[in-house]
């Protein structure tokens, strides 16, 4: 299991980088976690578009979809011109079927997803999905394949009623909007203090920082968060990849 960080911002992109964007590659799928703002530009440094095989998306806000349409007039473009056989599979967390809506296009195909649903594949990769508490009906989500765990929380208020499903994770994903000093849940976020204490209660072997903000000594919040972390925290970067 691999996972590499495509944007790392939170509300927008630096010059030349992205917002919310992970790419996992897990056997033969390449599974784009959230879609932010430049993350369409940035993934092409690594893979073709059409290698894409799902694209889950956590919540509405524009720093993790804002690049959802571009990308579905790819997958339109790559079906007409032969380089895509199977449409891409869109994991939309939605609450009902009445919450916000996108067009679906040739080449996509969306999949309402909710903290209940499960998804399963046929050489054993697993991702289940739970609700975190935040501005907008929001899911994280937890990858498991071989023995490995990984756990993404998008976007979320510190919250240890999240802790059994982030429990013993090799790696756990997650926010760290803020400094430590700042009231993060005000704007429905966690800071970097946060972060580490939820990692440490969940116990889990590995800790990167992500959805950083735009103000600061961003290497202040590894800092921070080691704090209350005995574990390995990493700062998320351009590029950075993690293996599993």
């Amino acid at each position: 299991m691999k996972i590499k960080v495509i944007g790392r911002w939170g509300a927008y992109p630096k010059r030349g980088e992205a917002t919310a964007g992970f790419l996992l590659e897990v056997g033969t799928h390449k599974i784009l976690l959230d879609c932010g703002s430049g993350v369409l530009s940035v993934l092409q440094n690594y893979i073709e578009l059409h290698e894409l095989t799902a694209v889950f998306v956590s919540h509405n806000h524009f720093d993790h979809m804002a690049d959802l349409g571009s990308l579905q007039y790819a997958c339109l473009i790559d079906m007409d011109l032969k380089q895509r056989d199977i449409p891409l599979q869109m994991l939309v967390a939605k609450e009902s079927k009445a919450d916000w809506t996108i067009p679906t296009l040739k080449g996509t195909i969306e999949q309402l997803i909710n903290q209940d649903t499960i998804i399963s594949f046929e050489d054993g990769l697993t991702l289940t999905f739970f609700q975190t508490d935040h501005d907008a009906y929001c899911l994280g989500v937890k990858v498991s394949y071989g023995g490995k765990k990984l756990v993404y929380t998008a976007d979320t208020r510190y919250d240890e009623t999240l802790i059994p499903h982030l429990q013993d994770a090799d790696l756990l994903m997650t926010e760290a909007s803020f400094y430590a000093n700042f009231d993060a849940a005000r704007y429905g976020h966690m800071n970097s203090s946060e972060a580490g204490l939820l990692a440490s209660k969940a116990g889990v072997k590995k800790l990167l920082l992500t959805h950083l903000p735009h103000f600061g000594d961003i290497q202040l919040l590894r800092e921070e968060a080691s704090r209350n972390f005995s574990g390995e925290v990493v700062l998320a970067e351009y590029g950075l990849q993690i293996v599993l």
